[in-house]
């Protein structure tokens, strides 16, 4: 393994995260084999721009893709995607109660975890009015509270709600609505809890779990809150321009239909992980199965120099990399014999970046060709699969259970 990983490593070229095209290129080859490939010119930028966003260039050995938020919209094509700078809240909508506000400049974010009605008892329990006064003492009750809670909004200079789902009750009354609207406030209800922490770091909202801890320090800041058509009948929110804006970025994800959406969704992550594995090791080597045609042609020699069982171990392991040119080969409708055999005489002759072009139906220098990978998906199938045949060789026996 360690004789595997060495060769892959010699025939790595560093990769320079500054050079934007050079990752464009590593994520092109990722979606290349993928249903939406014909978008990969679209979708490849987007996945490289979302992860240099929310890393350091310079300092950076990994980085956490739940600081990307992707929300998939269902009308337009692909090609109608972007990358947003803010927020995205797809099938979200601004309450029209009363004509309230659709559109907010310079806003300031009230991200709140409590309802906006009338409290409700903690056990089911029926009130029976009887006279004209008692409902009317109710009601003037009810008001009284949503008023104190809509002053206590104003008092902090809110002018963007964000309302938590609630499954006790209403996230926000008629009246509450009625009074927000008239003081210009904009609500969006049925934010979901998992949204919470990505919409608190980006847009520096502390959420808020009771009115009286609203104040105006825990409110966050954006230049545009806006409610646009996604397409039909369907409606979302976007936020943009947060100047305290943490490491986080969103895209939005178009598609005809929900198949169409799904299968973008995984070719989509697909690359954000390749470009990801280039942060965590940067350095590429060429594709095509060049990689593991030289690693099991430096074995088939190193079996030749060593004596023992390890010589047919060795001669074992790089006879069972050559399964993934062989593969690679048949699936791409070509003969594998054939093209194995001529990749292990190239390889014979020195020829270490001989590989399989697909595109061109022939094997070539794939270090001249734009088909790369990042180096450390190789090593880590090798070692990890290693590691996973050295675990079961160590079982002497089989325990069957249902």
């Amino acid at each position: 393994m360690n004789k595997s990983v060495a060769v892959i490593e010699s025939m790595a070229t560093p990769v320079d995260l500054n050079n934007r095209d050079q990752l464009i290129q590593n994520a092109i080859t990722s979606l290349s084999s993928k249903v939406v490939s014909h978008h990969s010119d679209l979708l490849a930028p987007i996945a490289v721009d979302a992860i240099l966003k929310i890393i350091d260039k310079e300092t950076a050995t990994n980085c956490d893709l739940n600081n990307i938020h992707v929300s998939k919209c269902i009308g337009g094509t692909i090609d109608d995607s972007e990358l947003i700078d803010g927020l995205v809240f797809v099938g979200h909508k601004a309450s029209h109660f009363a004509g309230g506000p659709t559109r907010i400049e310079n806003a300031k974010i009230g991200l709140l975890q409590f309802p906006l009605s009338a409290p409700k008892t903690d056990l089911e329990s029926n009130v029976v009015v009887h006279d004209y006064t008692a409902m009317d003492r109710l009601l003037k009750e009810e008001k009284k509270y949503i008023l104190d809670l809509v002053k206590k909004i104003i008092a902090s200079g809110a002018n963007v709600l964000l309302l938590q789902k609630s499954v006790l009750r209403e996230a926000a009354s008629d009246l509450a609505l009625h009074f927000l609207a008239k003081k210009k406030i904009m609500v969006v209800r049925d934010i979901d809890r998992d949204q919470i922490d990505f919409i608190s770091r980006t847009t520096g909202a502390i959420p808020v779990a009771h009115i009286d801890q609203f104040t105006s320090e825990k409110c966050g800041k954006a230049n545009l809150v806006v409610e646009e058509s996604a397409g039909g009948e369907s409606r979302m929110i976007k936020i943009l321009g947060c100047p305290n804006q943490g490491k986080t970025v969103s895209i939005l994800l178009r598609g005809s239909n929900g198949l169409v959406l799904e299968e973008a969704d995984r070719s989509l992550h697909d690359a954000l992980c390749v470009v990801r594995a280039l942060v965590k090791k940067r350095s590429l080597v060429p594709g095509g199965a060049c990689v593991e045609m030289e690693v099991a042609h430096q074995l088939q020699v190193y079996s030749r120099e060593i004596f023992g069982s390890d010589s047919y171990v060795c001669r074992a392991y790089g006879e069972a990399l050559e399964l993934i040119p062989y593969t690679l080969s048949e699936n791409a409708g070509f003969n594998p014999i054939v093209f194995v055999t001529e990749l292990r005489n190239r390889h014979n002759d020195g020829e270490i970046y001989s590989g399989l072009n697909i595109k061109k139906s022939c094997i070539e220098d794939m270090s001249k060709t734009q088909v790369v990978q990042p180096s450390l998906v190789s090593i880590s199938a090798i070692t990890l699969a290693t590691e996973c045949v050295r675990m079961i060789l160590k079982i002497d026996d089989i325990v069957m259970s249902r």
